[in-house]
């Protein structure tokens, strides 16, 4: 734990794949053609599948307003992209985007401070195979690419004084199989009489028992967990 306060710890550079090998990725600051690309080639393969709790997002919308709400809010918003380099196109490729406000109150000590994962996403196999860009196989499809994603945001807490700690929403379309997948990568969810740190979200977006947050220890565990893949 010493050791990663103070050294830093490097973002995933690798996924495992279906196929048993490993995919070079590579975590960059979320950019503009980023989301553009995004918006034109992956959304509408999310928006095909009514199931996706990401269905409908407008990533040309969310980016621009993170930036704005966190600015005004003192939240310091960042945007992370996931995903490959084309080397012969020289461009990036994301496989998965993420948008934080990385000033916010832990979930369990309103004293501490925590990094709050406002948008997690990742491209569906259907489009990662049919997006001919990719150029992959089904045998060098990314495995644990949310893992992966969700890492992001404990990298930069870990990176940012906040020592791991990391809190989001599970969205209610995502029933119990979402809030089941964050609490079996360590997440703890928060109980519904409890009551979220002071600002808008207590107001607009009560405590309804979805709010999940890392401890320190468990955010480390996850972080650790990765590590064959730094």
């Amino acid at each position: 734990m010493d050791l990663r306060r103070w050294t830093g710890v490097r973002f995933t550079r690798w996924a495992p794949t279906r196929g048993g090998g490993k995919l070079s990725l590579r975590v960059a600051p979320m950019a503009a053609p980023h989301v553009a690309w995004w918006h034109s080639h992956v959304q509408p393969f999310i928006d095909a599948d009514p199931g996706r709790v990401d269905n409908g997002w407008n990533w040309m919308l969310y980016a621009p307003f993170t930036r704005l709400y966190g600015l005004v809010l003192a939240r310091r918003p960042v945007g992370y992209s996931v995903g490959i380099v084309d080397d012969t196109a020289r461009r990036f490729l994301p496989m998965g985007l993420t948008l934080l406000l990385g000033r916010d109150r832990a979930l369990d000590n309103h004293a501490r401070k925590s990094t709050f994962a406002w948008y997690l996403t990742t491209a569906p196999d259907a489009a990662l195979l049919g997006i001919a860009d990719y150029g992959l196989t089904e045998a060098r499809l990314p495995r644990r690419l949310g893992t992966i994603v969700l890492d992001v945001a404990v990298t930069h807490s870990l990176n940012h004084r906040a020592r791991g700690r990391v809190s989001l929403h599970a969205d209610p379309k995502g029933g119990d199989a979402l809030l089941g997948w964050y609490e079996k990568r360590g997440m703890t969810a928060l109980p519904k009489d409890r009551k979220l740190p002071v600002g808008p979200r207590r107001l607009f977006a009560p405590s309804d028992g979805r709010y999940c947050y890392y401890t320190v220890p468990a955010a480390v565990a996850a972080s650790h967990d990765l590590d064959d893949l730094r």
